[in-house]
């Protein structure tokens, strides 16, 4: 009976056994299955568009150094003068190489020179030229020294002198009238001819050649030379090379200032109001017309101070040729009638002055009368005049750290009527003219607007009237009026400079 149970219980642990590997084998089988699943089902990465794939090798470009001069400034050397002739040092660097030396301007070959230089030939005569302060000239088979270098420059200026005068002289003159031949001529004179008073800028002579010369004098060494050619607008200096350097940097400055531009837009507006009781330009309504948006600076450090005070104000252009002038046109038109005239936009250099006239000439009769000759008669003789009105402008720009000092002088005319005056049998014309001139000084930002107020005019008409009603109201004429104010609006620009010469 034992041995029963022992056969039994063998059996059962044989099959447990066998049961316990079937197992095993199908979890590997199902581990190994759900393993392949999800490397089949793995995201790949996508493949970048701005990266490319190559096979070969990688070879990164050399940078080479950049040399000026022959091959052989390139090579190494290295060597230790100690108070060594200049001659024989040369020689001994340069003769293995096959190159030969010429010291021209009296050089002294027994110079002596101190140098520990590791390097390539090209440094090394650097070297040597810093040391001795004298200048080289390197070829295939030749160095050439001098004591003395000597170069050429270009100016960016025209030949010639400017002479300009602005304003008035202290000369009065109380005539007005300038008769050339048969023709009579009108000119402008001055408001009260008695004053003693007058305001003028003047320039004689102003020689940009004489200032340069007297310049680069100062920078020259005692045995130092130059000489200007007006015709080719260039400078040749002889002197030692580190005067030369330093001329050289002078006149790259003095360029740069030379070949700055301004431009410079005109606009001249002119308002006629619509009310007779106005005088001038209200600028408390024009600050309100703009909703204070500060486009007006003349607002910006109080209103009060202002009005009425200055005539030279300016107003920020925020974008666009005339985009300040748009909102300040905008507002005067709801005081009267606005009339806009743009004039050719002035270009100027730097420290030259420009002018711009447009001007309009009327033709008139100033003389009437009759000559006689004997056994001839008698011939009728009329003499014409010209009335020479519209825009003059000049302008003398300074531009520093964005931003202009104009020098201004302008003159604005405009012809109101030509009456006729009959005395006898004759009659002669007499025009009746305008005029408005302004003098200043101004300094205004890159792109802002000068505005020049308080140019005012007025015109009055009396008109008859005819009737039995108006002569029995006690009144036979009526006078209409009509008061101008004319605002001048000066936007400088500066213009990029192009390439020094």
């Amino acid at each position: 009976m034992r041995y029963v149970f022992i056969l039994i219980f063998g059996v059962m642990s044989l099959v447990g056994c066998a049961q316990l590997g079937d197992s095993y084998q199908e979890a590997a089988s199902e581990s190994s299955q759900r393993i392949a699943q999800a490397r089949a089902t793995q995201s790949s990465a996508p493949e970048t568009a701005n990266v490319v794939r190559a096979q070969g090798y990688f070879v990164p470009p050399l940078n080479l150094p950049e040399r000026e001069g022959p091959s052989w400034m390139g090579l190494p050397v290295q060597f230790v003068f100690d108070g060594y002739p200049l001659g024989r040092a040369l020689n001994d660097l340069l003769a293995p190489e096959g190159v030969s030396v010429r010291l021209l301007d009296d050089i002294d070959v027994t110079t002596p020179i101190s140098l520990r230089h590791e390097g390539t030939v090209g440094e090394a005569l650097q070297q040597i030229g810093l040391m001795t302060g004298f200048s080289y000239v390197a070829e295939d088979r030749l160095v050439t020294w001098r004591q003395y270098e000597i170069a050429e420059f270009d100016v960016a200026f025209l030949a010639g002198v400017t002479n300009f005068f602005l304003g008035e002289d202290d000369s009065s003159s109380s005539s007005t009238n300038n008769t050339s031949g048969n023709q009579v001529v009108v000119s402008g004179a001055g408001v009260n001819d008695d004053s003693a008073q007058y305001l003028n800028f003047t320039s004689e002579a102003l020689s940009v050649w004489e200032d340069l010369e007297h310049a680069l004098t100062l920078l020259l060494s005692e045995d130092g030379s130059l000489s200007i050619n007006q015709s080719s607008t260039s400078v040749l200096v002889r002197d030692l090379p580190q005067h030369v350097q330093l001329v050289r940097e002078y006149l790259l400055q003095q360029n740069e200032r030379l070949t700055r531009q301004v431009a410079i837009d005109i606009q001249v507006i002119d308002v006629t109001f619509t009310n007779d009781n106005q005088t001038g330009i209200d600028w408390s309504l024009v600050y309100e017309a703009t909703g204070g948006e500060q486009v007006l600076n003349l607002f910006q450090n109080g209103l009060n101070q202002f009005i009425g005070e200055q005539q030279g104000l300016s107003i920020t252009r925020n974008s666009g040729r005339y985009a300040g002038s748009e909102v300040l046109l905008s507002a005067l038109r709801q005081q009267g009638v606005v009339e806009v005239n743009n004039h050719p936009r002035m270009v100027s250099i730097n420290n030259q002055i420009s002018k711009v006239v447009l001007e309009e000439n009327v033709t008139y009769l100033a003389s009437a009368g009759s000559s006689s000759t004997a056994n001839v008669g008698s011939s009728d003789l009329l003499i014409p005049g010209v009335v020479r009105t519209g825009f003059e402008l000049f302008v003398l720009p300074k531009i520093s750290n964005q931003q202009v000092l104009l020098q201004v002088s302008t003159s604005l005319s405009d012809l109101l009527g030509i009456e006729e005056i009959t005395s006898g049998e004759t009659t002669i014309q007499t025009p009746q003219t305008t005029r408005k001139k302004f003098f200043m000084k101004s300094l205004v930002g890159n792109e802002q607007t000068l505005l020049i107020s308080g140019l005012k005019s007025g015109k009055r008409h009396w008109q008859s009237k005819q009737g039995f009603l108006p002569w029995l109201f006690g009144g036979s004429q009526t006078d209409q009026s009509q008061r101008t104010e004319t605002i001048v609006l000066l936007t400088p620009r500066i213009l990029p400079t192009g390439a020094i010469l």
